[in-house]
């Protein structure tokens, strides 16, 4: 009697464990009353090409609806940097990038305030650096670096650009501007 006690105990321990443990969204209004109570950690990558063009995304729903940003997302509950800097990758471009991840090709460049650019709230911008080669000239074939990433999730359009457009969204002007990219 008391191993089946046991092995419920640990199966509801377990349970709980994975329940809470597993990154996972809210609930989007959730999502959005949490900027009243504290910034929200977003992760954004930052991709520049060997001639300093600057890989920046399309958004297909609001805010800034049909401007460019860096590819980006928030920090999921329970998600480490590393697993959503993956995330990002792979939901917005398309891309697996775990190798360049292992041969330490993804750094830290830099943390923004976005304090008033995005009008959900504030939000602390984490900007990884990813030195990895993307084969520009022929979309969705291999060439010597990655594919060329596909729009994938919520992104209408990918894109290098050697000057940036005018339409930019959040912050996203001032915080190439910082890291020396304007």
């Amino acid at each position: 009697m008391s191993n089946i006690r046991l092995t419920e105990a640990k199966r509801q321990y377990w349970g709980w464990i994975i329940e809470y443990m597993i990154p996972k969204k809210l609930p989007y209004k959730l999502f959005l009353k949490s900027f009243q109570f504290a910034p929200r950690p977003a992760v954004n990558l930052l991709v520049v090409s060997a001639d300093a063009a600057i890989l920046l995304t399309k958004r297909q729903k609001p805010p800034f609806a049909g401007s460019w940003h860096l590819p980006g997302s928030f920090v999921l509950k329970g998600e480490a940097l590393m697993a959503c800097v993956k995330r990002v990758a792979k939901e917005e471009l398309g891309i697996e990038i775990e190798k360049e991840i292992e041969k330490g090709n993804i750094s830290l460049a830099g943390a923004f305030d976005d304090i008033a650019g995005d009008p959900r709230g504030h939000v602390v911008d984490l900007v990884y650096r990813c030195h990895i080669k993307l084969d520009q000239k022929r979309p969705g074939l291999s060439g010597k670096g990655l594919a060329f990433p596909e729009p994938a999730g919520d992104t209408a359009e990918i894109r290098f650009f050697q000057k940036l457009p005018q339409n930019i969204g959040f912050n996203h002007r001032e915080t190439l501007s910082k890291l020396g990219y304007v």
